[in-house]
């Protein structure tokens, strides 16, 4: 840490700025710094000081990089279950790096957190009913071979019933997943609006 009256350099900066980046996934944190990396290169070593001072605190210029991480992946499409899962993370880690009131705070997590745990749980049991769905076919079709030579009828009836249990099953597990996809863009489009409507408060306050 500085002492009271020192200036803080381009290492020292860095290396608190990255601190207070910690908590964003290897991706993110990747780009992050590898963008404050290329401004200092740019501004050059004798505008170092000016550069530092342009940027505010390491702990502003963190909060400023994450909440635009978080506004520019809620103009994205999510791609998979995985990126938005990170998305909301950011976006998470955005919102309550925007200065708001605690009680305001408390109340906008809490009813984020009980809609994502209440669809989530609903999107979790729509997934496993499918999943075994899909498993229940090639069991009934294996199945189906022991009555072949006692029932052809019965044979051909299990058939159908496996392939159609594998059909049925792979389309609920394809609107499970797109479900999980339109709902995470939904989230993040709300946690978007919270960090873009407290920002704006802020700067007019």
């Amino acid at each position: 840490m500085l002492q009271k009256g020192e200036t803080m350099n381009r290492q020292e900066y860095m290396k608190q700025l990255k601190h207070c980046l910690r908590r964003l996934s290897k991706e993110d944190f990747e780009h992050a710094v590898e963008y404050y990396e290329e401004y200092f290169a740019d501004a050059g070593a004798e505008n170092e000081a000016k550069a530092i001072e342009d940027l505010g605190s390491p702990q502003e210029a963190a909060d400023q990089i994450i909440r635009d991480m978080a506004l520019s992946y809620s103009k994205e499409p999510v791609r998979d279950v995985r990126s938005g899962i990170n998305a909301i993370w950011v976006a998470l880690l955005a919102l309550f790096a925007v200065p708001i009131a605690v009680p305001l705070l408390l109340a906008g997590g809490i009813l984020v957190m009980s809609a994502l745990v209440v669809v989530w749980s609903f999107l979790l049991a729509l997934l496993l009913m499918a999943a075994c769905v899909v498993i229940v076919g090639p069991v009934t079709i294996l199945a189906a071979f022991t009555v072949l030579f006692k029932s052809v009828p019965v044979f051909l009836c299990c058939i159908g019933m496996g392939l159609m249990s594998i059909g049925i099953g792979a389309a609920l597990m394809y609107v499970s997943w797109a479900l999980c996809k339109k709902f995470m863009g939904w989230t993040l489009r709300r946690l978007a609006g919270i960090i873009q409507g407290r920002k704006a408060g802020k700067q007019h306050a």
